[in-house]
């Protein structure tokens, strides 16, 4: 009786714990309906794919193996993270300033016409979701512990646009228009001061498209100053 009750005892510890990180986890991560500083997270996964293209590679923090490119073109309330191109894995480490929300693909697609072919928004919303349809298993852990339900994270352009965007704020470019992105992506709320650790990994499963078999497999250690 008493191994019994201790046993029960355990059981119910181990359950409060993981409820209350269930719901620590649910408080930390923002919903994909939430707006954050008046835009929807569909619109921070259309300027993320445009930050990303706001910059050369000598410089980009989606090319960059260590972090130390982490801070570049960043502004606003929102702090974008990077995956990397193709198949990754890479470990980075990052100082973001106190206060900022963090957002970041999973694993994603974008598609945007090339060498003057002609395409439709739908058409290009229709490509970019391609791999997401078939997607083998999707995980992401914020200091040690797994965040749930990240196969209801997906988020897609409701509206295509300009790839150049940002980029021609800055020096003349040409537009890229119409692009689309669709994927599995986080947005975190304001992380405590001090040292974080984050994983996500994520891998499709579509053998006759390209990046069919495309896996990303990410960490970082989130230093918030």
């Amino acid at each position: 009786m008493y191994i019994k009750i201790l046993s029960f005892i355990c059981l119910l510890s181990s359950f409060y714990t993981f409820s209350g990180w269930a719901n620590n986890a649910q408080s930390i991560t923002v919903p994909i309906h939430e707006n954050i500083a008046g835009k929807a997270l569909h619109q921070y996964a259309n300027i993320w794919w445009q930050w990303t293209s706001s910059m050369s590679d000598k410089i980009s923090p989606v090319r960059d193996k260590t972090g130390e490119k982490c801070h570049v073109n960043q502004q606003g309330d929102v702090w974008f993270l990077a995956g990397g191109f193709g198949t990754s894995k890479i470990q980075r480490h990052c100082i973001i300033p106190q206060g900022k929300h963090i957002f970041f693909p999973i694993i994603n697609m974008a598609y945007w016409p090339e060498n003057n072919i002609s395409k439709t928004c739908e058409e290009v919303k229709q490509e970019s979701a391609l791999n997401n349809s078939e997607l083998y298993f999707v995980y992401a852990e914020l200091d040690g512990l797994s965040i749930p339900n990240m196969r209801n994270n997906r988020i897609k352009s409701e509206n295509c646009f300009d790839l150049h965007e940002l980029l021609a704020r800055t020096q003349a470019a040409k537009k890229v228009y119409p692009a689309a992105t669709d994927g599995y992506w986080l947005m975190l709320r304001p992380l405590s001061k001090g040292i974080h650790s984050l994983k996500f990994n994520a891998q499709y499963q579509h053998d006759s498209a390209v990046h069919g078999n495309m896996m990303q497999d990410i960490e970082y250690t989130l230093e918030v100053k």
